[in-house]
């Protein structure tokens, strides 16, 4: 703190010389003048002053036969004099702090809170939507009202809420969660056709029994219950088990295109400020790539600030043309038939038929499989409350 205090009113390193030079410490130290980093140079000394002190010693020298010689001048008297003339430093500063107060008047980050499986972009995409995005001024924000808004954009959130703080707006959200209330009146219906091998209900009306045979869509248990005390509604759950049967035909060309990475690179960026989009490169991109993008905000001091740099790197292909065996056509069609089995989420099966026939340019392949599986599916009853 002494040496702040020093640097605001402005000290010099001086040099003391002449008759016993010495006599200039037992002078100051007589009249309360504070001398430090004191060192001798041979016949003189050197030490620093405050400039309030040095003022002074004119007065206490007289007739001593000491001379004092300024080496060097530190503090901010000093630097303020030198820059005076220099208007441009207090200008930019002026005009920095006069930026700064205009821009805390906006929003500079949109930040999301409470999310879990909904992506954070696609929260911001809906904001955007309904006018609320980095760049917007603080003002012309009605968070009630862009509340309301948002939930209405998005069927998947529940409750959400909008809150400034600083330049910072946050969006708070809870989302729907992905099962259906216990209380809920539901009917459980068939997802395929099948011949019912297995039921274990634990609520509801069971309307089929094993052996039966359904069709996708049917009803195997309904959530109303009747009886002699009248009609109830229940949220019906189990399990309906059924054997079925689904054909599945896929088919491919002998001759196909490859696209194969050369192994060269190239990045470009983009720098993004309230939205406003910069490019930071020349050109167009004329060969074929495959390409993904990297996002870097920037933050100062911990906080977000409104600027981006998307950085967008293309990996550069090319296209070749390749002819399949006999052989290699028909793993590629065992490939395919059990990506098809993966996206129609069938578990264990068995071929009940296999067929593979020549078609132009390729083959096709057509299995008959059968399969023992869960084909309940809820669905919430919907009430006609019209007259």
């Amino acid at each position: 703190m002494l040496w702040l205090y020093r640097f605001i009113i402005g000290f010099l390193e001086v040099e003391f010389s002449g008759d016993i030079a010495e006599k200039i410490l037992n002078i100051c130290a007589k009249n309360g003048i504070s001398l430090w980093n004191t060192k001798r140079k041979g016949a003189k000394i050197r030490c620093l002053i405050t400039v309030r002190d040095f003022k002074a010693l004119p007065k206490i020298t007289v007739k001593s036969g000491i001379r004092v010689h300024i080496l060097k001048k530190h503090g901010l008297p000093f630097i303020e004099r030198k820059y005076k003339n220099r208007f441009g430093i207090p200008i930019g500063a002026a005009l920095f702090f006069a930026i700064l107060a205009f821009m805390s008047r906006f929003v500079w980050s949109v930040e999301v809170c409470g999310n879990k499986s909904v992506p954070e972009s696609e929260i911001i995409a809906a904001c955007n939507k309904i006018g609320i995005y980095e760049g917007i001024s603080k003002k012309d924000i009605d968070p009630k009202n862009a509340r309301q808004k948002l939930l209405l954009e998005t069927d998947k959130l529940a409750w959400a809420s909008l809150n400034i703080e600083g330049c910072r707006l946050t969006v708070n959200v809870t989302e729907i969660g992905e099962k259906v209330d216990i209380n809920t009146p539901t009917n459980l219906k068939a997802t395929a056709d099948g011949i019912i091998t297995k039921i274990d209900v634990t609520s509801g009306n069971c309307v089929v029994k094993v052996g039966d045979t359904v069709a996708k869509g049917d009803l195997l248990v309904s959530g109303i219950l009747e009886n002699a005390s009248g009609t109830r509604f229940v949220h019906s759950s189990g399990s309906v088990t059924a054997k079925t049967e689904r054909e599945i035909t896929v088919s491919a060309q002998y001759k196909r295109k490859e696209i194969n990475k050369t192994g060269k690179t190239n990045k470009k960026s983009v720098l993004s400020v309230f939205g406003i989009k910069i490019p930071l490169y020349l050109g167009k991109e004329n060969k074929s790539f495959e390409a993904h993008a990297k996002v870097e905000n920037l933050s100062l001091l911990g906080k977000r600030l409104p600027i981006r740099v998307y950085t967008k790197i293309f990996e550069y292909t090319e296209e070749k043309e390749v002819t399949l065996g006999k052989k290699e056509l028909e793993k590629e069609l065992e490939r395919l038939f059990y990506e098809q089995t993966e996206l129609e989420n069938i578990g264990d099966f068995e071929v009940k038929n296999r067929e593979i026939d020549e078609i132009e340019g390729g083959m096709s392949l057509k299995m008959l499989i059968s399969a023992e599986e869960n084909i309940e599916n809820q669905e919430i009853i919907l009430f006609n409350t019209g007259n």
